[in-house]
């Protein structure tokens, strides 16, 4: 039976404005942040998707991001459940650092990048991914589940799309903009990735930016890679 999955990055926070790292920890999320829940959920709404079970990180700006975007969607925030093993990449003495002191990130760089972490005393690359993983995959072979919503960071789910839709460039994904979705098709055990999108909030200066358009994160661009 194939069964739908949108995996949503959280909206825009203090920390994203502040170009500072949050894994682990949490930051609250901006009036901003606020205004692209109420459209990510607009476009829920428009799509007409009927989900029968939610999930969030326990990070508190995932949570925030759930119940804005199912008020917007839905009219009501709807029962959801909270998961540890769908939070952010751990990133030790990382955390709650300025942008410029993290390792940088690109498709060629997740392992490397993961490693400095662990060195630090987060988690590596294969530690995201086998949670992340887990808990998906658990989520989804659930047999009362059809269409399923998530929150979760931009960290963990550009892991999870690395996993299951290979290492090739993809500047959407990396851009890496705050209430991104990724669409992914589930059937007997196999995630198989349909569709990256962003609701329409480009006028608002976010994915992870402030009002001056500086990107939050050192990022290496795949046009570069090539």
């Amino acid at each position: 039976m194939k069964k739908l999955l949108y995996a949503m990055r959280h909206c825009e926070t203090l920390f994203n404005v502040q170009h500072k790292s949050q894994g682990w920890c949490d930051s609250p999320i901006t009036p901003r942040g606020i205004e692209q829940c109420r459209r990510a959920g607009q476009e829920l709404a428009r799509r007409g998707i009927e989900f029968d079970h939610f999930y969030s990180s326990t990070s508190e700006r995932c949570c925030d991001t759930m119940e804005l975007v199912c008020e917007a969607a839905f009219g009501e925030v709807k029962p959801y459940v909270r998961k540890k093993g769908l939070r952010e990449c751990g990133f030790g003495i990382f955390e709650a650092k300025d942008d410029f002191c993290e390792p940088g990130f690109g498709p060629t760089m997740e392992r490397v990048r993961g490693a400095i972490m662990h060195a630090g005393g987060g988690e590596t690359s294969e530690q995201v991914n086998a949670r992340m993983d887990g808990t998906l995959g658990e989520i989804m072979a659930d047999p009362d589940t059809t269409n399923v919503l998530v929150t979760s960071s931009g960290g963990s789910l550009r892991h999870f799309y690395m996993l299951h839709a290979g290492d090739q460039p993809n500047a959407q994904v990396f851009a890496n903009s705050n209430c991104m979705c990724y669409v992914y098709e589930w059937e007997d055990g196999v995630f198989t990735l349909a569709e990256v999108f962003v609701p329409d909030i480009a006028d608002l200066d976010c994915g992870g930016m402030d009002g001056s358009g500086v990107p939050n994160r050192f990022y290496i661009d795949p046009e570069d890679l090539a």
